[in-house]
């Protein structure tokens, strides 16, 4: 098999029919507007002639945050009565709350716009709108049984919020912020949606002003972190960047990660990065302590429970995610309150999490997410039972068997920078455009562990570099059959090729 039979044979494996509008999507500023635009823009316009303070209600978490930005720094760049308001993950919860109303009210607000939430939002939409304040929804969360009836409901599945703020923001202004498209491939690539179409456009094209930005905040925020301009991609969005961001809102309050993204001045920059660094350590560490409490406590079951007074809920998500990781099968883990606790769920490929606890909704005070990770809160009695309809869910086995994802079996001798720079053509990778994955036949040689705890191995395959995180076994000198991702190991402004070993089996 030559290069361009990999290239037609890893776009059949993604279902992609036309090669030329994957390799090059259409600009953001190209896409037709999901929704209708010009009533929230009429909306808004009147609200400014009329001098009324406006507010944007964000989230605490990436897409909010980024959303926030995007459309605060729009509007403020022609309106200066409009401010942000961030909610506070403790004191007010997720989404649009009535203590997060009234605060936007003490301010005088005439006109709420709400991103990233308020789709499941109901008493509170009506709360709002009889305290004769205008709300406009903006939200990409999956609908529920009932919808809410602000003034204005913008709602697409076909971006994150961000994404969808970013597009609504180049309708009013009659003309796009390609800067501020960096903020929405930040947000696409940490809220975790399939990287296609849409999504596809605003990562690539957003990706490329990232790496563009003049921004002190994120600029601040890439030397805290260690990563170099002009170099970063998805994983330095989502594993590095992203978690960064979010350490704000689970442990102190978001509002810092937005001031971060909109501040001017490089001082103030400098401080907002170190905070958010040091922050994301305390995350790390406590996160850790608690995965390792959840991992030992929890009984394996179809769909797992782990629940205790001791964790944060600004780290649940992380600690459902670790028990995904770990034993493969639906995760929820609860921070456990007096009177009200409230959780947060992960979920594999094939299981629709939110879908399967909306059939028992009676147990939840409010719920709401999407297939693969849901948020909840739950009076804190009823506990026990939603682990007995935890525990005696039935899900397919097959389900339950992770699988490595393999597109080709490919021979050593065509892995050059050739096929390198084709398979670059696939980028950006994420969910739904994985990275490649091939599996090889080589002779292993000059093994040598290295890591922390030497949990690492680097090796030679036919003369090829590898490396295998977190190894499973040892390795000997002779011929194996190797799963792995090709990848490009920059040192000291040097590119060599490297496999990134996902598995390695002796050859028969």
């Amino acid at each position: 098999m030559d290069i361009d039979g990999i290239v037609k044979s890893l776009l059949a494996n993604r279902g992609i029919t036309s090669a030329d509008l994957f390799f090059h999507p259409p600009h953001p500023q190209d896409i037709p507007s999901p929704f209708k635009s010009n009533p929230a823009i009429k909306l808004i316009r009147k609200h400014i002639k009329l001098q009324h303070p406006i507010a944007i209600y964000g989230d605490y978490d990436v897409d909010g945050i980024c959303s926030t930005a995007i459309l605060w720094e729009t509007l403020y760049s022609k309106y200066k009565n409009v401010f942000p308001h961030i909610p506070h993950r403790e004191e007010e919860g997720y989404g649009l709350s009535l203590k997060g109303i009234d605060h936007c009210l003490s301010k005088n607000a005439k006109l709420i716009i709400a991103v990233d939430n308020g789709i499941t939002a109901i008493e509170q939409t009506k709360y709002c709108l009889e305290k004769s304040c205008d709300l406009i929804i903006i939200d990409h969360h999956e609908l529920g049984k009932q919808l809410p009836k602000p003034n204005i409901l913008l709602h697409s599945t076909s971006a994150c919020a961000a994404g969808l703020t970013w597009l609504f923001c180049r309708d009013f202004m009659g003309s796009p912020n390609l800067e501020n498209l960096s903020l929405a491939a930040i947000a696409t690539i940490c809220d975790m949606i399939p990287l296609l179409e849409t999504n596809r456009s605003i990562a690539k094209y957003g990706l490329e002003s990232l790496n563009q930005t003049t921004r002190p905040g994120l600029l601040s925020l890439f030397y805290e972190a260690r990563i170099r301009l002009g170099s970063i991609g998805t994983y330095g969005v989502g594993f590095i960047i992203g978690p960064r961001l979010n350490a704000m809102g689970r442990l102190e309050h978001a509002i810092d990660s937005l001031r971060l993204l909109c501040t001017s001045s490089p001082t103030r920059a400098k401080e907002l990065a170190q905070t958010l660094n040091s922050t994301n350590l305390q995350r790390q560490t406590e996160t850790q302590i608690s995965v390792t409490h959840a991992l030992q406590q929890t009984a394996v079951n179809n769909i797992l429970l782990a629940a205790s007074t001791s964790y944060h809920s600004g780290i649940i998500g992380l600690i459902a995610a670790k028990l995904v990781e770990n034993y493969y099968r639906p995760s929820i883990a609860i921070s456990i309150g007096e009177e009200v606790s409230k959780g947060s769920g992960r979920s594999i490929t094939g299981f629709h999490l939110t879908d399967f606890l909306r059939t028992h909704e009676e147990l939840f005070i409010n719920l709401g997410g999407h297939a693969m990770a849901c948020g909840f809160t739950i009076s804190t009695a009823k506990i026990d039972d939603l682990a007995k309809v935890l525990a005696t869910a039935q899900i397919d086995e097959k389900l339950l068997v992770k699988k490595q994802r393999i597109d080709l079996e490919i021979p050593l001798s065509i892995v050059n920078y050739q096929l390198s720079t084709a398979l670059a053509q696939f980028e950006p990778f994420g969910l739904g455009n994985p990275s490649p994955v091939f599996q090889s036949t080589g002779q292993i040689s000059d093994i040598k562990p290295v890591g922390r705890e030497s949990k690492h191995i680097k090796f030679k395959v036919d003369g090829l570099d590898a490396i295998w995180f977190n190894a499973t076994s040892s390795l000997e000198p002779r011929t194996h059959n190797l799963t792995y991702s090709l990848s490009k190991d920059t040192w000291n402004g040097q590119d060599k090729l490297q496999l990134v070993i996902k598995d390695v089996q002796q050859s028969s």
